[in-house]
């Protein structure tokens, strides 16, 4: 059966780490005293290269049911950034928080199901975001978004009240693949 990777370009506004443990993981890093310090001095350009040594993110697909239905794969995280950090005190404890943190995966799938997002025209392969999100709520109605995960240290940062958790498939990247 025909595979074709793809890219999905994640992000995640007003993330928070949502467990009590992950506070405490983010306060044991190494870094933490010093990366608090630089956030409270305003040095955006230093923070953000502690935040990057310390950053990560994946793409769960047992989250999204469909792709795991259907033998989808997680392949690699091709980037993954912050934007703007800032300090909430939480029970007095300072956390490091970022307005935005994105990041691009690489996916992997059968060609035979991502046809089914796909219009054709001239033997030229188009992505149809409606197609692809009819095909998702047919077969488990999870969203793209649902699938990733955003990591400062081990702590997972999730959404918590307000903010905005969005993904969406790269079409470059899948026409590319695709034709």
């Amino acid at each position: 059966m025909d595979r074709i990777k793809f890219q999905v370009d994640g992000y995640l506004e007003g993330g928070f780490p949502i467990e009590e443990d992950d506070i405490e993981t983010i306060t044991e890093l190494d870094c933490y005293e010093e990366l608090i310090g630089f956030i409270e001095e305003g040095n955006e350009k230093e923070a953000l290269n502690l935040v990057n040594q310390n950053l990560d993110a994946e793409f769960n697909i047992d989250s999204i049911s469909p792709f795991e239905d259907e033998g989808f794969e997680f392949i690699e995280v091709k980037n993954v950034s912050v934007l703007n950090p800032y300090i909430e005190e939480i029970d007095g404890i300072k956390i490091p928080l970022f307005k935005y943190l994105q990041a691009s995966f690489i996916l992997e799938g059968p060609k035979e199901v991502i046809n089914n997002w796909m219009d054709k025209e001239d033997n030229i392969y188009a992505f149809n975001e409606e197609l692809f999100e009819e095909w998702l709520d047919e077969n488990g109605g999870d969203g793209l978004q649902d699938g990733c995960g955003y990591f400062f240290g081990d702590a997972c940062y999730d959404l918590n009240g307000f903010g905005s958790n969005a993904c969406s498939i790269d079409p470059q990247s899948i026409e590319k693949a695709f034709n």
